[in-house]
């Protein structure tokens, strides 16, 4: 995969057109790709192929949008962009904004500006990141976001930045010389499902090259399992992935790894399941939960997160921060011992406390 991507072409609004994001990421584009000024009453751009630098009219920072009844970590989202440039199958994007350009935000005075004033009111660390709607690296030699961000978050150490990627693109990140509260993040998850499902994205390879070079530079990374999926010979496929996370860096520079199994809402199989027909990922045996959304049976992502627990301490040691992403109280109970309390894993995964994780203990 070419680990700096480009778009087929961009359209800006005239009201950002001078703006310095806008002229920033021009001097940086190919010359071939064509440019558009879009003038006020014109149509908004379609399809992801397309960049489009606008104005963010709204709020830039919100909370984690959790389903109802799942345990809260205390995440932060620091939205810089919608939409996103890769073709992961099982992608909640795909569903809700099919047609959606790949959107940039041009107005970061304004984003930097409301997150300074948010800061004033942390008096504790807050995990914040900016992937929940794009990748937040897979355009970065554009967007040169890593750099703003780390001048953004470099005078509030009780704040650590996540930024999440699928991309194997760290050039324009280890530049900006990140702060050691920049945390680079990757999905990850077995090369075959990568190769399948995941179109466009770096190999795990090349994710894990790019996990131990920010590593390296004494930075602190993360890993996403998310969504694992219970494909023949899973047991075997996610421990190669884990120990090779364990060989690409060491244990004591992993912030946290995560774990979610497959979820997605029934109306996406209602509406997409033409063109899901030749792919048993979605055709498996799921049941709805609280939130609408079709899951795995309780015992068999509680078997699942059981093996993460199990794997990663075998291959990483006690010490390396897990959590579940999107899952009960009663989850986290029975899968690995630990009835959370709210604030538990938020101060868990700040280094406020230690969480009680029976499987490491």
């Amino acid at each position: 995969m070419n680990s700096q991507l480009t778009p087929a072409a961009v359209v800006i609004d005239r009201g950002v057109a001078e703006a310095p994001f806008t002229r920033s990421l021009l001097s940086r584009l190919p010359k071939n790709i064509p440019v558009t000024i879009r003038e006020d009453g014109s149509p908004t751009p379609k399809g992801k192929r397309t960049l489009f630098i606008t104005r963010e009219q709204g709020s830039f920072l919100k909370k984690c949008p959790c389903s109802p009844g799942v345990v809260e970590c205390g995440y932060y989202v620091f939205t810089l962009g919608f939409q996103c440039p890769f073709a992961c199958s099982y992608c909640f994007l795909r569903f809700y904004a099919p047609d959606e350009p790949l959107t940039l935000y041009a107005n970061l005075e304004d984003a930097a500006l409301e997150f300074r004033a948010a800061a004033k009111g942390w008096k504790r660390r807050i995990r914040v990141g900016t992937g929940e709607f794009t990748d937040s690296l897979a355009l970065d030699h554009l967007t040169q976001h890593s750099a703003y961000l780390s001048e953004l978050v470099r005078p509030l150490p009780n704040v650590l930045m996540e930024v999440k990627t699928k991309s194997g693109n760290v050039e324009a990140l280890l530049a900006a010389d990140p702060p050691k509260n920049l945390i680079a993040a990757w999905s990850v998850n077995p090369p075959s499902f990568m190769a399948n499902d995941e179109g466009g994205t770096a190999t795990l390879d090349e994710r894990l090259r790019a996990a131990g070079r920010y590593a390296e530079a004494g930075r602190k990374v993360a890993f996403h399992f998310d969504p694992v999926v219970m494909v023949e010979g899973w047991r075997e496929k996610y421990l190669a992935v884990i120990a090779g996370i364990f060989d690409a860096v060491k244990p004591e520079a992993v912030a946290w790894i995560s774990v979610g199994t497959l979820r997605f809402p029934k109306r996406f199989i209602e509406e997409w399941g033409a063109k899901l027909s030749g792919n048993p990922l979605f055709f498996d045996e799921f049941v709805p939960s609280p939130d609408g959304k079709l899951r795995y049976f309780w015992p068999r992502r509680r078997e699942i997160y059981r093996f993460f627990a199990s794997g990663i301490k075998e291959l990483g040691g006690k010490e390396v921060p897990l959590y579940l992403c999107m899952e009960s109280n009663e989850m986290y109970s029975s899968a690995f011992g630990w009835p959370v309390s709210e604030g538990d894993v938020e101060n868990f995964l700040t280094g406020m406390a230690r969480g009680p994780l029976l499987p490491y203990d």
